[in-house]
């Protein structure tokens, strides 16, 4: 009788195993099955059949996993809120997730297509071209499809293992036999063999630029004021042009200037290296439509310098016909576009005042706030002339503020000459620096004014060139 129970239970176990292995199909399998549909989706909705098939092997393991086979749901695609049909609880990036429950494959696939084209954050996946299914892997990432890091690559693997460019062609109607092979996913601007110039672009004989936002740039690699760029159309992966020169995307956004990694809303030079700090030459004429950033790509300058040097703000844009200096300073700012952002009163910075006068009060203005409340304790003292320090008469000389005649050394001021100053306690020096962090709407008048110091006490500590600073930015405020 025992023996007998023992083959009972020997018969089902081998049994169940074998509907276990029948249940597992191969990836090729899983091809068959549903390149049909995938083709079919694509005529539907133009989601690339290569990108589905890829997705649905990936997301369900080549129809073997248990949401696949417990929901029919071949995208891993979660409830969300539109989601109104069954749903099933299943462990993915947190425990127990809400994901859909489908009728059939059919209407997994009907519905994957039909999710990418209802979500925004997909929409300019559809600007791609249908066989260039490397952007459309980068994309993907990108839009937040999966959190896997390496996402991109085992699409671009798969597709490429199981030859699944071939149903996309079909799909387009064309020739698989043909080749067909995507790019190499940078959606490079076409150019002619008469448009392709050299990466200085032309000049004209005021050695000014001509560049303006619709001008053609050569094909792959070229260089512009000594720095390696590409030059891309709206809606590239920027993830994908990072992953083909083995960069990290955070890098190349900064490098260009971006507030961030979304597709380029508009044809741009993309730097895979950090632009300049001045131009290869001396002036850019604005041409209609250009903005400060399409100057600072086209001429392969930092924004920020290309600002600091013409004397402007951040969201100020320079008319039509302006000429913006990229080697050296302008003596003013340029006229302003009509829409540009303006500065209010308070975000203004006044003239700095060099005269003497405004010398000798501020250090009566530091003397006095260091001996209040009690006597200051004097260090090595300064040398002084009638009561002015003289390296304080040597800057001002440079500036052009105090001739000297008569006995060598007295100073004179080219403006009215304040009455003799009595002679003051030297201001105790400070050996402990200190650091403020720029914090949103501040700016450096303002701090200069916080810590009793001139702005051009700030310029010459931190090295900076003009009043621009940024959020986040730490200055050196006291030596």
């Amino acid at each position: 009788m025992q023996v007998r129970k023992f083959l009972l239970v020997v018969s089902f176990l081998i049994g169940f195993v074998t509907i276990l292995q029948a249940q597992n199909i191969t990836t090729q399998q899983y091809i068959a099955t549903y390149k049909n549909l995938a083709i079919e989706e694509m005529r539907r909705s133009g989601v690339p059949a290569a990108i589905k098939l890829a997705q649905g092997i990936i997301e369900t393991q080549s129809g073997n996993g248990t949401l696949c086979l417990q929901s029919n749901n071949h995208f891993g695609i979660k409830c969300k809120n539109t989601w109104t049909g069954k749903t099933i609880k299943y462990d993915d990036d947190a425990a127990q997730e809400c994901f859909r429950v489908y009728e059939s494959a059919r209407d997994s696939y009907r519905d994957h297509s039909d999710f990418l084209h209802a979500n925004p954050r997909y929409a300019f996946l559809f600007q791609f071209d249908g066989e260039d299914y490397k952007s459309w892997a980068f994309g993907l990432k990108q839009a937040g499809y999966a959190t896997n890091k390496t996402y991109p690559q085992q699409l671009i693997k798969v597709i490429e293992d199981y030859n699944l460019q071939q149903y996309t062609l079909i799909a387009m109607g064309k020739d698989p036999s043909d080749g067909g092979a995507a790019s190499d996913g940078t959606m490079y601007a076409e150019v002619t063999e008469k448009e392709t110039r050299t990466s200085t672009g032309r000049k004209n004989h005021n050695n000014t630029s001509t560049a303006g936002p619709t001008r053609n740039y050569p094909k792959g690699i070229f260089e512009i004021n000594g720095r390696k760029a590409v030059y891309v159309k709206a809606g590239s992966s920027l993830i994908q042009v990072a992953d083909q020169r083995n960069m990290r995307l955070r890098k190349l956004v900064r490098y260009n200037d971006l507030e961030n990694d979304n597709p380029p809303a508009k044809d741009m030079i993309i730097f895979l290296q950090k632009k300049s700090k001045k131009g290869n030459r001396e002036f850019h004429n604005v041409v209609n439509g250009e903005t400060m950033h399409d100057v600072a790509q086209a001429e392969g300058v930092q924004l920020r310098w290309l600002r600091r040097r013409n004397k402007m703000h951040e969201g100020e844009e320079p008319a039509a016909g302006q000429r913006l200096t990229l080697d050296g300073f302008a003596s003013a700012a340029p006229r302003l576009a009509k829409n540009t952002r303006v500065l209010k009163e308070e975000d203004q910075e006044p003239p700095e005042d060099f005269s003497p006068r405004k010398a000798i009060d501020d250090i009566k203005e530091e003397v006095a706030k260091n001996t209040a409340g009690g006597t200051a304790v004097p260090e090595t003292k300064p040398a002084q002339q009638g009561g002015v320090p003289v390296a304080m008469i040597e800057d001002l000389k440079k500036a052009g503020q105090v001739t000297t005649s008569g006995t060598a050394g007295t100073p004179r001021a080219s403006t009215p000459q304040p009455a003799p100053r009595p002679a003051t306690p030297a201001p105790v020096q400070k050996s402990n620096t200190q650091y403020h962090d720029v914090q949103p709407k501040e700016t450096l008048y303002g701090i200069a004014r916080m810590y009793n110091r001139s702005v051009s006490q700030l310029q010459e500590w931190n090295n900076l060139q003009g009043s621009d600073i940024k959020i986040g930015q730490r200055l050196l405020v006291n030596k």
